[in-house]
């Protein structure tokens, strides 16, 4: 992810792709402390697996 001094985007596109590496990073890399430190998407999918094993069919 490309650090900006200031928010100065190209165009449009350029300013949507910044918005999405954003969302990519804190729900992909970052680690959050209320979560065991771990990123919100490995989080969300260890719910999901545990849900799905003890769901009776």
């Amino acid at each position: 992810m490309e650090l900006r001094e200031r928010p100065v985007f190209a165009d449009l596109a350029d300013s949507q792709a910044s918005v999405a590496d954003c969302f990519d990073y804190f729900n992909h890399e970052r680690l959050h402390s209320s979560i065991g430190y771990q990123a919100p998407y490995r989080a969300h999918q260890q719910t999901f697996i545990t849900t799905a094993l003890n769901s009776p069919a």
